[in-house]
């Protein structure tokens, strides 16, 4: 499962360390934690700490297409601000760095990280990858969106793209206004967080957690940093884990069902559950889509939140219905007070018909006067929860809410002594990085016969040019041109073979189709001499009717001419033995 808390403790991560011992899965634990409890980043380097971070690294760019980069990178602008369209003008640009940096990335075979993009965001990067791109040849496709961006700016000259100092100050100001949009953030993330935000691949693959059941704790925290940077780092994570889902989504609709549905490769047992806890100090609008698409991908999502209004505060009251809807069992805890999320609770529950006795009557006795209950009984429409009911729950107590039903729950107890222990101290899953082997490398471990059906760009490049190139004086000279050879007698079978797969009555009756073959190969034999069964040697300064002998080489020639005369000499008796073995056995002519 994966865990992610709005307002970390590091109680809660150990406590999850613990329980995970206890069933053997310790090793599979994975900490993201952004919690310095305090600490002056200042203090840490001037100190020379060279100690371990308490946290396992991360990088949110290393395997994610341009796309998942670019809505990362967008979850990351504040949200329900003022001046929305510098805001957009800032997501173009961003799909345009994204886009250079992560053709540069694949190019070259680095890593593509934060700090990386942080390099390329200026105006003098992306001017500088536009033109390492035109002077590595980079394809149409890949220089385009940069070339589209620095047109667009205001003031730009492209002719000026190679001379910085020449520009005006108009362009830099214009661009400038664009990459403050994420100046905070990079700053926050790149210098708060650098002990997390890995430069290479770093510790944690999001998807292999998922696919692989790990347990994943994501550590935010509430009181050191800024409403905007939890809200951005909550943001960043569920952006990243909704991106891994839709990939497992597919976009193939031919082939079988184990080509197409990659969500049948990871389905298991039980659904891989995801835990948002204090889900409104990062809500995002993902999270209501998730909410709607994670039932048919086996995966499980549980929000929770202390009120309603916090979540309404990060997007709009519409968003946060649609949020409540799809959200198929609700769990009630403690509320203090009526407001939207008692209504929100109460309208999940529904309502019942309940009897209720409207008065009580007097009677007057010697003892004195009583009271009895009225003779008349009334039907009301009540909601199944009462909010008082709600406001004295105590800790572990709640209502839960399915299919309509409210059933009285209480979780598990789990005792403190039980939580902890303090002969087994809690430690982090370390990893060593260890680069991906190459191609080269790894065609060398297997046989000789596997290596020769792996198409290397080396060979296909070689073919592409022998078959577009112009031949060169030297290679007519030298006679180096690489033949083709074209026999006369395996072309007609050829022929012959194609004309029967185009007959229904062939396609089953293999027998049929072999007797076919054996008496047209006996009929070409008997019916054609030596001269007419030649072999040609096609070149491109060679056409195919042409004499053999006039551009075949010597050294070709002397080989095919012991070969004619050594099956010259056997033709007769290949020709006598043939008609005795077209019924009795069907072998090849020995010719």
């Amino acid at each position: 499962f994966t865990f992610v808390d709005g307002k970390a403790q590091n109680d809660t991560t150990r406590t999850i360390w613990y329980l995970s011992r206890r069933f053997g899965r310790e090793d599979d634990i994975e900490v993201i934690n952004f919690m310095n409890g305090g600490k002056s980043r200042s203090e840490v380097i001037q100190s020379g700490d060279k100690s371990r971070p308490q946290s396992n690294t991360w990088n949110p760019f290393a395997f994610s297409t341009e796309a998942f980069t670019a809505e990362t990178m967008q979850s990351m602008l504040p949200q329900n601000v003022q001046g929305g369209e510098w805001q957009s003008r800032a997501i173009a640009m961003n799909k345009a760095l994204v886009f250079g940096t992560k053709f540069w990335c694949v190019r070259e075979g680095k890593t593509m990280s934060l700090q990386m993009l942080r390099e390329h965001m200026t105006l003098e990067g992306m001017a500088k990858l536009y033109c390492r791109g035109l002077d590595d040849q980079w394809p149409e496709e890949a220089i385009a969106p940069l070339r589209n961006y620095l047109q667009d700016v205001p003031g730009f000259d492209m002719s000026l793209v190679r001379t910085p100092s020449a520009w005006t100050e108009e362009p830099r100001k214009q661009h400038a206004y664009l990459s403050g949009q994420f100046s905070e953030t990079f700053t926050t993330f790149a210098e708060t967080f650098g002990d997390v935000f890995a430069a290479d691949a770093g510790d944690i693959d999001i998807r292999d957690s998922i696919h692989s059941d790990r347990i994943l704790i994501v550590m935010i925290p509430a009181l050191d940093t800024s409403a905007h940077t939890t809200s951005a780092l909550g943001r960043m994570f569920v952006t990243q884990q909704s991106m891994i889902l839709a990939r497992d989504l597919g976009y193939r609709l031919e082939g079988t069902d184990a080509q197409t549905l990659e969500v049948k490769k990871y389905k298991g047992r039980f659904p891989y559950i995801c835990i948002l806890d204090e889900v409104g100090a990062y809500y995002t609008d993902r999270i209501a889509v998730e909410a709607t698409q994670v039932r048919s991908l086996e995966f499980s999502l549980i929000m929770m939140a202390q009120d309603q209004e916090r979540i309404e505060g990060q997007t709009s009251a519409t968003n946060t219905a649609t949020l409540m809807q799809n959200a198929g069992t609700k769990f009630a805890g403690r509320i203090v007070s009526d407001d939207k999320t008692a209504r929100t609770v109460k309208n999940a529950a529904g309502e019942e018909a309940r009897a209720r006795m409207g008065s009580l009557q007097r009677h007057d006795g010697v003892m004195g006067e009583s009271w009895v209950d009225g003779n008349q009984i009334t039907i009301q429409m009540e909601s199944k929860i009462d909010v008082q009911d709600l406001i004295r729950l105590n800790a572990g107590e709640f209502f839960t809410v399915f299919q309509g039903d409210v059933v009285p729950s209480a979780s598990v107890y789990i005792p403190d002594s039980e939580k902890s222990c303090d002969s087994d101290p809690v430690v982090i899953n370390r990893y060593i990085s260890v680069e991906a082997p190459r191609l080269e490398r790894l065609r060398r471990l297997v046989p000789r016969t596997v290596q020769r059906r792996f198409p290397t760009p080396e060979h296909v490049s070689s073919i592409i040019g022998v078959l577009t190139a112009k031949p060169s004086r030297k290679r007519r000279k030298n006679r180096t041109e690489p033949y083709r050879i074209i026999d006369t007698f395996q072309k007609q079978l050829n022929e012959t073979q194609t004309s029967l797969d185009l007959l229904p009555q062939y396609d089953t009756d293999i027998s049929a189709r072999g007797n076919s073959l054996w008496n047209k190969a006996v009929h070409i034999i008997n019916t054609t001499s030596r001269e007419e069964r030649h072999v040609c040697y096609i070149t491109q300064s060679c056409p195919e009717e042409e004499r053999v002998e006039e551009k075949m080489p010597p050294s070709v020639a002397q080989t095919m001419e012991r070969i004619f005369t050594s099956n010259l000499q056997n033709e007769a008796t290949a020709k006598e033995e043939i008609s005795h073995h077209v019924t009795e056995q069907q072998e090849w002519p020995g010719h």
